[in-house]
């Protein structure tokens, strides 16, 4: 067993033990050595292709007649009337027929050689699905579960939300604390009027579509307009207020009406983020405008002083503010220069990063994790 992937499997249990508590027996991870050894065969199937593609798909360790099972109404259980051998050969060849949105393949580790008995589906929101409209629960049982993303990458998730991410031997640890309990957490919270939940389940939303959108970009979150007039430059500017700012229009919606404005104006936002600079947005998420430019040469200190925060809250000491790209560096100037403001960088890969200042120092939260959308 490779020690990348032995690193890997004690990460995953670390997290998991830590963030995951009260879970049922169904919901349990399988042992460390087994666990290890489905993620190695995973890993090698990840990089063989099948008619030019990679494969896509889900793998879980719960038993198939489970009544955990029976609390998702839509999750269907088809069993294999004669069980496959989990190997890179037959799990290759399979496959295929796995999608790993709406799927599991069921693994059952009890004795060797391990065997795939059977697939789990579950189309519990389909037509949210269908118009992406899905923005809080989760389509499929809240299970451990491994996901082959891409080639020699799988990922371990609760659900659908990714929390480690192996990669070319290294592990990549995400954060799920972002949004409640850091300094960014308190920052958003900070001025703001808009009830936490629907101001959450905007910036869920314009997140996540960036991350899908796949363009990169930068979300620059002030007190107000006001507060950062001086230091950008706005190529399209246009203070538009949300139903956040009309009570008397908006007030007396049915909260399906509101939710379904929520994401109108998000899906808004996002694709606003494709162009060139950055998006504007005041802490009642009134948009100031997008396509900022941040300029620099008005902020002052160019190279602030930094705080790059690891998964577990300790500081990355090594990091250092030079190490990182141009967009960037422009949000941690930009935070450095606006008080109280909040800065949200998405990388093409989807990757997400958030930052605020504190202390005198721009502290800098990487691999930033969103709730199960």
């Amino acid at each position: 067993m490779s020690s990348s992937i032995t690193t890997f499997v004690n990460a995953i249990y670390k997290f998991y033990e830590k963030t995951f508590s009260n879970v049922e027996d169904e919901q349990q991870l399988p042992p460390k050595k087994d666990l290890a050894e489905v993620c190695e065969i995973l890993v090698n199937v990840s990089c063989m292709r099948e008619e030019g593609r990679y494969p896509a798909f889900r793998v879980c360790f719960i038993n198939p007649e489970s009544e955990f099972l029976e609390a998702y109404l839509y999750a269907h259980v088809l069993l294999f009337k004669k069980p496959i051998e989990f190997n890179k050969r037959e799990i290759h060849k399979l496959a295929p027929a796995l999608n790993p949105d709406m799927s599991y393949l069921v693994v059952d580790i009890s004795k060797r050689p391990f065997k795939a008995v059977g697939v789990i589906g579950a189309y519990t929101a389909w037509e949210k699905i269908i118009t992406k409209e899905l923005v809080s629960g989760n389509r499929m049982p809240k299970i451990p579960n491994l996901l082959v993303s891409s080639p020699g990458e799988i990922e371990a998730c609760f659900g659908e939300a990714t929390f480690l991410v192996y990669s070319a031997g290294s592990t990549v640890c995400f954060r799920t604390d972002t949004f409640t309990s850091t300094l960014v957490a308190e920052q958003l919270k900070s001025g703001g009027s808009v009830p936490e939940r629907e101001r959450l389940k905007l910036l869920y939303r314009v997140l996540w579509m960036m991350t899908k959108i796949g363009h990169g970009g930068a979300i620059l979150i002030v007190p107000s307009a006001q507060s950062c007039a001086k230091l950008i430059d706005l190529k399209y500017p246009m203070s538009t207020e949300f139903l956040f700012g009309y009570e008397d229009k908006y007030g007396d919606l049915p909260t399906n009406a509101r939710e379904k404005n929520i994401i109108t104006y998000a899906n808004l936002i996002a694709r606003f983020s494709a162009v060139d600079g950055s998006v504007v947005l005041t802490k009642d998420f009134d948009l100031v405008g997008f396509g900022a430019e941040t300029l620099t040469d008005k902020m002052g200190d160019r190279s602030p002083s930094m705080c790059f925060m690891e998964y577990d809250n300790t500081e990355n000491e090594a990091r250092k503010f030079k190490d990182n790209g141009m967009r960037h560096r422009a949000a941690y100037r930009f935070c450095n220069a606006v008080e109280g403001s909040v800065a949200f960088v998405i990388s093409q890969d989807g990757s997400i990063e958030a930052c605020t200042k504190h202390g005198g120092k721009v502290v800098v939260y990487e691999n930033v994790a969103l709730p199960m959308l």
